[in-house]
């Protein structure tokens, strides 16, 4: 793995991680488009070598809950981890603000993204099952500044739907009006899809970057991994691990409602074919999964039309 510059910002880390620290060295990880992330090697006097990750957030464009991201994210993973969750525990936070410099660190936590075809089907419904537990929380018990509630998907796709035939008939429908059974707002990943979650021999280990995260219906979570795991690994994955999610959710003192589910299906496939271009994809993966992703954008249109 290559090795990058450490910087100031990454050595004011080291020094909140082990005050005796006299070596550091730093790998790139992947982190996304709007963060710059590495692992820290921290190595002490005595020879004690510890790793961190070390997280900066970059870009916000087209974020609406830009800001208090690293601040967000430190108090959430915290409160998460504290409550058993399978998140990286944060360590360690500068920025409180707005500031582009503000950056946080979390642990090291040994696994990979990638799932073999063979271990898809228990990797799918321990996915369900993290999603269905976060969905769960009493957003009473959450104290973590920035997290705030998800943008309404009606104005949103007014301004984001692919230009079309699908989209053209869906924003004929929207501006007429559409019906409406939101559930209970939940606290939402904001970006669940198979990168952000982390596999050690098969067990789910962590679910990563919560940058993201919002309060809002958990329908959101919901086709936000289901469009992914379409893309991923086809139909077959995104429905078992739909009857898995909602399996799952019919032992829930509050039913859950899925009528909005079409709607914000359209809105997540929407919003990713708007900033696609800024993920890093290379040409082909970008063009595949477009292709996949205007599909699923325009089965959610179909359906909401048809409804109307």
């Amino acid at each position: 793995m290559a090795v990058v510059t450490v910087t100031s910002d990454m050595r004011e880390a080291t020094l909140a991680l082990m005050s005796d620290v006299t070596n550091v060295r730093s790998e790139p990880l992947a982190g996304g488009s709007s963060a710059f992330v590495t692992r820290l090697t921290l190595e002490s006097a005595d020879g004690e070598v510890r790793h961190a990750v070390f997280r900066q957030h970059t870009d916000r464009t087209g974020k609406a809950h830009g800001s208090l991201v690293a601040s967000k994210e430190f108090h959430l993973t915290k409160r998460l981890a504290d409550m058993g969750f399978e998140v990286a525990r944060p360590l360690a936070l500068h920025g409180s603000e707005t500031a582009d410099g503000s950056w946080l660190a979390t642990e090291w936590i040994e696994g990979s993204t990638v799932v073999p075809t063979t271990g898809i089907a228990p990797a799918l419904r321990q996915m369900a099952d993290f999603l269905g537990r976060l969905h769960e929380v009493d957003i009473g018990d959450l104290e973590a500044p920035g997290l705030v509630g998800i943008e309404d998907p009606v104005d949103a796709l007014r301004s984001a739907v692919p230009e079309t035939v699908a989209g053209e008939s869906l924003v004929s429908i929207l501006d007429t009006g559409v019906r409406r059974a939101p559930n209970a707002d939940a606290v939402l990943h904001g970006d669940f899809w198979p990168g952000n979650v982390l596999f050690h021999q098969r067990e789910l280990v962590a679910v990563l970057d919560w940058e993201d995260a919002l309060l809002g219906d958990p329908l959101v979570d919901l086709a936000c991994a289901r469009v992914e795991l379409t893309c991923a690994y086809g139909q077959k994955a995104c429905d078992d691990f739909t009857t898995a999610y909602l399996t799952g959710a019919a032992s829930r003192p509050e039913p859950l409602v899925l009528d909005d589910l079409s709607l914000w299906e359209a809105y997540v496939s929407a919003t990713a074919l708007r900033s696609m271009h800024r993920w890093g994809l290379s040409p082909d993966d970008e063009a595949t999964r477009r292709a996949t992703t205007h599909d699923f954008f325009a089965a959610a249109a179909t359906r909401i039309i048809a409804a109307k």
